[in-house]
């Protein structure tokens, strides 16, 4: 790649040694190499170590969708990741943006579309004005089952509302007036229908959401569907790894570590413990715990499983904790979120508990 490529493209750089005879990756840093020092912060450059995962509860009002001004919430301004799909809609002032180690122009009219998992850095410009939706990826499509790691993988003739998200960075979604006229009707749309929640308007602003998704997917129908008849499957996305999530998913109710998965999916723990931190910026137990998590939250919603089955079922043998865990991470307790969610809406988190540290049940 030429200087002037590397420039365009991007100020991240990977730096991978592994044995090429063993399955044992011996060390991974990625730097974000010379950002101007307002996108910074000041600290300098940044170790894949140091880069923050963001839960929904600590971004958002709500744990499934919301959407905002720049005026409601200081900008994170530092290289992070976060488990949320994310649109950002410039409306007007320009600030480009660094996704996945690719510099984005991030014109005035044009939206930025962020997958979960992929390190981004949103620096503000002063005067700048925007939107941000942020969104749980089963209010995108209720029932979503695929991982961050599958997501990457997905053929947008099944999912085609991840187009935008897989291709950005290949693809500058900008609109001229009359296009970006319907797009902020949209968003003032989703706008009023979150201030005024009740039955039925979560399917309302799903819809909406869609309509803006499918808008830009179709706009750039063209380019969208070349990239994805040339891509090639990312290396890193292995049969192996593919085994490690089927695993995990199908012993949730064990108590399951590592040897135990990495051994099932034919890898050296290490190996395994590097890839999921090089994929999903999480630990091992983290992204265990996630899961947990993610697997107790639609059996509150789609089963009639009391709280202690859940609890049992995706690996808590006490009740007491499983409530105390799954309240650090969505903000509300199990029950809560159950009646909140028949009631037509996810519960809001309550602030001071939004904050996870997500460990493996005992």
């Amino acid at each position: 790649m030429s200087k002037s490529e590397r420039a365009n493209r991007g100020f991240a750089r990977t730096v991978i040694a592994s044995a090429p005879a063993a399955p044992a990756m011996r060390s991974e840093e990625t730097l974000i190499e010379d950002p101007p020092e307002a996108w910074r912060g000041g600290a300098g450059p940044r170790r894949a170590a140091d880069i923050r995962t963001y839960l929904m509860a600590e971004r958002s009002a709500r744990i499934d969708f919301e959407i905002r001004s720049e005026s409601v919430r200081a900008p994170v301004v530092t290289p992070h990741r976060h488990e949320f799909f994310q649109i950002f809609a410039n409306i007007a002032g320009h600030a480009p943006h660094l996704i996945a180690g690719r510099r984005l122009a991030c014109a005035p009219r044009s939206l930025v579309f962020v997958l979960p998992y992929r390190v981004h850095l949103a620096p503000y410009a002063p005067g700048q004005r925007y939107q941000i939706i942020n969104f749980a990826s089963d209010f995108l499509r209720p029932g979503f089952k695929l991982s961050s790691l599958q997501m990457e993988e997905a053929s947008i003739a099944q999912y085609p509302e991840l187009a935008p998200f897989l291709y950005e960075g290949d693809v500058d979604f900008r609109f001229d007036e009359q296009e970006f006229a319907h797009v902020q009707a949209l968003l003032e749309r989703m706008t009023a229908l979150q201030e005024r929640r009740t039955l039925g308007t979560t399917d309302r602003m799903r819809g909406a959401l869609l309509e803006l998704i499918g808008f830009a997917t179709e706009k750039y129908a063209g380019q969208l569907q070349s990239l994805a008849d040339r891509r090639v499957v990312l290396q890193h996305h292995t049969d192996a790894l593919k085994r490690v999530l089927m695993f995990i998913d199908e012993h949730l109710s064990r108590d399951i570590g590592l040897n135990d998965v990495a051994e099932a999916a034919f890898l050296s723990p290490s190996y395994l413990s590097q890839l999921l931190k090089k994929q999903t910026g999480q630990a091992f137990v983290q992204w265990l715990t996630a899961r947990r998590m993610e697997r107790a939250r639609e059996l509150l919603v789609h089963s009639g499983e009391r709280i202690s089955s859940v609890a049992h079922l995706v690996g808590f043998p006490d009740e007491a904790y499983f409530t105390r865990r799954f309240r650090q991470r969505f903000g509300t307790s199990p029950s809560a979120y159950r009646q909140a969610a028949q009631a037509g809406g996810a519960a809001t988190p309550r602030p001071g508990r939004s904050r996870a540290r997500a460990t493996p049940p005992p």
